[in-house]
């Protein structure tokens, strides 16, 4: 197997017994002779050492990360032992957040991946709101912009409201905001035929 000394300024791979560097003319005094399984093997060994170093996680659909060796999900329960565990740092996971819409009778909860997505008995939802009588069927527009979770009502007649205050324009949502779609509550109680729903924002949901 041919020997070689590779130059540390140009990895030109030079002979084993040249002092300096043929492409370069860098100073190979000191630099290890080697060949080509050895170098196979020093990229072997880097390549563990990087993957090692890195901090491996299951993101679950929820958006919640878990352990890389996690069967079930922390926050959900539900099984991730298909999800293939990934960096950390991928796709800027710890800065971005996770918006969740969970109904207020605890049946359902929506989490809401779009810049855009338009709710309502005949739009995205549909299957919950179906059989909500007060609900239009384009109800109101969620839009992330700038990691921010915004609502707009689209309709004209039973309108959209947050913590039971009509909106008449974009409105910014927070962590645990109430929002009523198609009605408010009203001395405690809620009306059946309306749709409620908690908002729910954070990194691990």
């Amino acid at each position: 197997m041919q020997k070689y000394k590779i130059c540390p300024s140009c990895n030109t791979k030079n002979e084993p017994t040249r002092f300096e560097c043929l492409n370069c003319e860098t100073d190979l005094t000191g630099i290890k002779i080697t060949d080509e399984g050895n170098e196979k093997m020093m990229e072997n060994i880097d390549s563990v050492q990087s993957t090692l170093s890195k901090k491996l996680v299951r993101v679950c659909e929820c958006g919640a990360k878990n352990p890389p060796n996690a069967r079930k999900c922390s926050a959900c329960q539900e099984d991730i032992s298909d999800i293939i565990p990934i960096d950390d740092t991928d796709n800027n996971t710890e800065n971005k957040l996770t918006f969740v819409l969970s109904s207020i009778d605890g049946q359902y909860a929506y989490k809401i991946t779009s810049e855009e997505t338009v709710v309502g008995r005949d739009s995205t939802m549909r299957e919950y709101l179906a059989s909500k009588a007060y609900v239009s069927r384009a109800h109101a527009k969620l839009m992330v912009v700038n990691n921010e979770l915004l609502i707009e009502n689209l309709s004209s007649t039973n309108y959209t409201y947050v913590n039971d205050q009509k909106i008449d324009k974009r409105t910014k949502l927070q962590d645990g905001d109430e929002i009523g779609l198609g009605g408010i509550c009203i001395g405690g109680k809620r009306q059946d035929m309306a749709a409620y729903f908690i908002t729910r924002i954070g990194q691990c949901m």
